[in-house]
């Protein structure tokens, strides 16, 4: 059975020069909390067609074996750290605004659908810098590469935030 329904997706592009962006895919979850352990649903998640994205131009679930700069097989449930939304979101405020101020559009996207995102997580997770090793052939291409799955009752949500 499907754990994963796709539900809405939000693409945020800074356009400031900075060439960065934040991707929110959002799923809804098929059963209840109780049948789908956090465990299951990042292998749902890992192993959906929309996490085959290289985030390099395409759409999601266009490449089957790439996920960011990562060869899609690497990834894996235990590829995932648990991470505290505070601290998420004070990453991903700072990395907002390390090359140029955000103009006040994009602030209230990001508040919109990053921000209130992570702090309506109950479990938040980091995928972990899985190392050059497991870089695909133009994988380095990500300045930098931060995603997120948030958890709630109802939904998983995939977060990406890169610039390139």
């Amino acid at each position: 059975m499907t754990l994963l329904i796709p539900d809405a997706h939000t693409f945020i592009n800074f356009r400031n020069g900075t060439y960065q962006w934040v991707d929110v895919q959002h799923f809804r979850r098929a059963q209840s909390p109780a049948a789908g352990h956090d465990r299951e649903l990042l292998a749902a998640l890992t192993g959906h067609s929309l996490f085959g994205h290289d985030y390099g131009g395409g759409e999601a679930g266009d490449d089957p074996d790439r996920h960011g700069p990562y060869w899609r097989a690497r990834i894996t449930p235990d590829s995932y750290e648990q991470a505290a939304p505070e601290a998420a979101e004070q990453l991903l405020r700072s990395w907002a605004e390390q090359h140029a101020p955000v103009s006040r559009a994009i602030r209230s996207d990001l508040e919109t659908h990053l921000h209130a995102t992570l702090r309506a997580a109950e479990t938040l997770y980091r995928l972990r810098g899985l190392g050059r090793e497991a870089f695909h052939d133009w994988g380095g291409v990500h300045v930098e590469f931060h995603e997120f799955v948030a958890l709630t009752p109802t939904h998983l949500t995939l977060i990406v935030a890169a610039d390139d």
